[in-house]
């Protein structure tokens, strides 16, 4: 165990990293809401031609989606991708302390505004990049929580006016409300353009708030803005450094395609940075499926196909080249791989009398018929019963092998996530279509264990309500001698993320001092699950045992950090290495399961590499969790069919000892 435990000797001499959160009481107020201490915002999109209906529209300015949290005077504000950018940002966080509201979720778009009131993203993008945001503005348009108010429900139209008398008495120039104006379908587009707009947003009257790309909200561009490949640059002309234009792609049907070059829009800090980046990603041959004119490829430098930008353009020429580009920034958060030619989507037009949401229907998946269909699972991401069922529908090639012989318990929500949950272990409380009931002589005195065997079960446990699944460790053919053990590494809250990295590499190092393959996965949680096959060669006990022993090795060598023993007063500051789901009936929850928690997490595997790169333990939603699985170029548990056995010399190594022996 020598590895092991100089990663011990490593760590025992540090301070820990957290810091003991300091806990606040809030007073309950009549007509209050908990506020969610998560909230995605809600995305519109873009589409060709204004729909008819009641609709108001806002100017759409280039900008950073911004969040602001606000809870017992504490302000916080939050990017599109959930990074606190509160520090970067604290005088528009004291503008909003001025304002002296109570527990809030305010959304908006931070914007730099030149003299005549129009965003421009390229000075934003400076302003930030030097630390000078003094004169960024914080333009908000929404409040789906105001005031201790949970307003997600409520029409858009009253939000906004309770987010406009919640304003009234602002004096900061750093904060602004989005004033929307009025236009009908036929004349939006001459309004926008009259009044020199890049674009417009519009939002249907009598929408709801919710945290996931909607059809209430509409995105109509005068100009184009979408993400491509950089997949070469040209050499600089006259006193210009760096490089002359980026050459773009986008993904089609047989690899990257040719869409064009930007040359502007560069400030001279980016181009001497992004040109020393680019010159390290540089190759021989062109990245892309069909061979560009020698014209285009005069003078290029091809570079592998990994950076992705942001460009705003005129249009698309009839060679599916853009017009007139203006390069915005890098995104970083989108992978090479998904960026295509973006195809707004063309509405149908719309009475504006429409079916009310909240009317009973029903739709097919799978040919399982889902009743309520529009009920919303989880009022964070706003994700409806049907889409749950769509997307266990789509991640059946990946979660099936998962599942496939193993009994399963269901974890059911039929109200949604915020209402009652039950845990259903046997056929006992219902008889569900297509999920199959296994022999009653495997789990004697209950009624019969069930199995998920094929998409239409999958779909049908999400009809009844089913939000979590929930495997044994062993399959039904040979029940007593389990083919795995689990390692469950569940933090006190209140410890860093890092810590939990940490423990899961401590982890890994015991086990592959042990001689033992492991595999990983986020719970979905707040921690990670270690996966370790097995030859079917120990019965329940035995295998329970063996885990423990693990646990108990771990908490000798850092009983600072680890703890064996279940409980919130035994793991204050520790992460709980739980070996409990190792006993005959228990369960853990499946890899590529939803989670029951708000947003909708994923449980998902993981390759070991990408261990240090993973932010949290819900990384992955029903959305990312299936873009990443179509993806994935390699099996991230590569090998996991390969069985082991748990030895003599691994008991001796743990210092502990083998029950009957």
């Amino acid at each position: 165990m020598a590895k092991a435990e100089s990663e011990y000797a490593r760590l025992s001499g540090a301070e820990p990293e957290h810091k003991h959160s300091r806990k606040r009481t809030r007073q309950s107020q009549t007509g209050s809401s908990a506020l969610p201490e998560r909230l995605l915002p809600q995305r519109a999109t873009p589409v060709e031609q204004p729909p008819a209906g009641e609709w108001r529209y806002e100017v759409q300015f280039d900008g950073y989606r911004l969040m602001a949290r606000i809870e017992a005077g504490q302000v916080r504000l939050l990017s599109r991708n959930q990074q606190d950018w509160t520090d970067r940002l604290q005088l528009h966080a004291d503008a909003l302390s001025e304002l002296n509201l109570g527990d809030s979720w305010l959304d908006g778009g931070l914007v730099s505004l030149d003299n005549d009131g129009h965003s421009d993203f390229v000075a934003l993008r400076q302003s930030f990049e030097i630390g000078r945001t003094v004169d960024l503005v914080y333009v908000l348009f929404d409040a789906p929580f105001l005031n201790g108010v949970d307003l997600r429900q409520a029409p858009v139209e009253k939000r906004r006016a309770a987010l406009k008398k919640a304003l009234k008495n602002n004096a900061s120039k750093r904060l602004r409300f989005s004033e929307s104006f009025s236009a009908n379908q036929h004349d939006i587009f001459e309004s926008a353009n009259a009044l020199a707009l890049d674009g417009v947003i519009g939002k249907r009257l009598g929408s709801p708030y919710v945290s996931r790309r909607s059809a209430d909200w509409i995105k109509l561009k005068c100009r184009l803005r979408q993400p491509f490949v950089i997949v070469g640059f040209t050499r600089p002309k006259g006193r210009r450094n760096g490089f002359g234009a980026l050459l773009l792609a986008v993904n089609g049907p047989e690899g990257l395609m040719y869409a064009g070059r930007v040359g502007t829009g560069f400030a001279q800090a980016r181009l001497k940075q992004l040109h020393e980046q680019l010159c390290s990603l540089e190759r021989d041959d062109s990245p892309l499926v069909a061979p560009v004119s020698s014209a285009q490829s005069r003078g290029v430098h091809w570079v592998e196909p990994t950076e992705v930008c942001e460009v705003e353009f005129a249009d698309w020429t009839r060679d599916g080249l853009v017009r007139q580009a203006v390069f915005l920034d890098l995104q970083n958060d989108i992978p090479a791989s998904k960026v295509v030619r973006q195809q707004p989507v063309p509405i149908k037009p719309l009475s504006a009398k429409t079916t009310p949401r909240g009317k009973a229907r029903s739709v097919q998946v799978s040919g399982v018929e889902i009743s309520h269909p529009e009920r919303v699972i989880d009022s964070v991401s706003g994700v409806q019963k049907v889409e749950l069922a769509q997307y266990y529908e789509d991640i059946a090639p990946w979660i099936l092998p998962h599942l496939k012989q193993r009994p399963v318990a269901l974890l059911r929500a039929p109200e949604g996530i915020g209402e009652e949950q039950f845990f259903q272990k046997h056929a006992d409380r219902l008889d569900i279509p297509h999920i199959k009931q296994l022999d009653p002589r495997l789990d004697p005195g209950h009624a019969a264990l069930m199995e998920i065997d094929s998409v239409q079960s999958l779909v049908s446990a999400a009809q009844m309500g089913t939000v979590e699944l929930h495997t044994w460790a062993a399959t039904h053919d040979r029940i007593e001698t389990p083919d795995l053990f689990v390692l469950d590494l569940d933090p006190d809250p209140s410890l860093p993320w890092s810590a939990m990295i940490e423990a899961t590499r401590l982890t890994l190092s015991v086990l592959d001092e042990l001689g033992l393959q492991a595999f990983l996965k986020t719970s979905g949680g707040k921690g990670m699950h270690v996966i370790v096959p097995l030859a079917r060669s120990e019965g329940w006990d035995i295998t329970k045992a063996f885990a423990k022993a693990i646990s108990l090795f771990m908490t000798r060598q850092m009983p600072q950090r680890i703890t064996a023993t279940m409980g919130p007063k035994n793991r204050v500051g520790k992460i709980f290495v739980d070996y409990l789901r190792n006993a005959r009936g228990a369960s853990t929850v499946s890899a590529y399961s939803v989670r029951a928690r708000p947003g909708l997490p994923v449980s998902v595997p993981i390759a070991r590499a990408e261990l240090d790169g993973l932010r949290n333990a819900q990384q992955w939603d029903i959305y990312t969790a299936l873009e990443r699985a179509r993806n994935l170029g390699a099996d991230p548990w590569e090998g996991y069919n390969h069985r082991q056995r748990i030895t003599a010399r691994m008991w001796e190594q743990l210092d502990a000892q083998k029950p009957g022996e």
